[in-house]
């Protein structure tokens, strides 16, 4: 994945990445599990490090309007926390999939 941006305000560092294609792509937690381990060593005078990664594709809504889905991690004080932002045809469809998956990346942080 590419790197977009890579901001350190205050105490906070926040890296943004692109693209993902989805959560059943076969790599994607190994990927992101590398990309984190690599970014935290270079993140010893932060107090929190966060991690966007956006997915390439762009869905409609109920509204008609675009929505990007995004995978969030955050580690604060030595834990990981996990997050899906999604479309509402993904909650409709693939809530418990994404569920699922979050745990894993999770896990696979966390060892």
């Amino acid at each position: 994945m590419k790197q977009l941006f890579d901001e350190t305000y205050s105490e906070n560092r926040t890296l943004w990445y692109a693209y993902f294609n989805d959560i059943e792509q076969p790599d994607l937690i190994e990927t992101i599990g590398r990309i984190i381990q690599k970014d935290l060593q270079k993140s010893t005078d932060v107090l929190a490090t966060s991690w966007i990664f956006y997915r390439e594709e762009l869905q409609k809504d109920a509204l008609e309007e675009e929505v990007r889905s995004s995978i969030m991690v955050r580690f604060v004080d030595g834990q990981y926390f996990v997050q899906y932002n999604m479309s509402d045809f993904e909650f409709v469809t693939q809530r418990e999939a994404i569920a699922s998956w979050l745990r894993r990346l999770k896990e696979k942080l966390e060892k």
